[in-house]
């Protein structure tokens, strides 16, 4: 699976969070949020989509980003 990984902004108590977006080759995709802590396990959130699932959500959140 090829992975596109962005580090988000810095938090208190976290060592790094980071959401990746991976092509399974299937033609679906599985988008990873990740938060890393010193002394805890780390929390893991993974979701597949459909092509224009992913697609959608791109969009929207390049919506949300030219409305500011």
């Amino acid at each position: 699976m090829t992975q596109y990984e962005q580090v988000a902004l810095t938090e208190p108590k976290v060592i790094e969070s980071t959401l990746g977006i991976g092509n399974n080759h299937d033609g679906t995709y599985t988008v990873t949020a990740t938060k890393q802590f010193p002394r805890k396990n780390d929390q893991v959130v993974a979701m597949k989509f459909t092509k224009n699932g992913l697609s959608a959500l791109t969009g929207y959140l390049r919506m949300l980003t030219e409305a500011e």
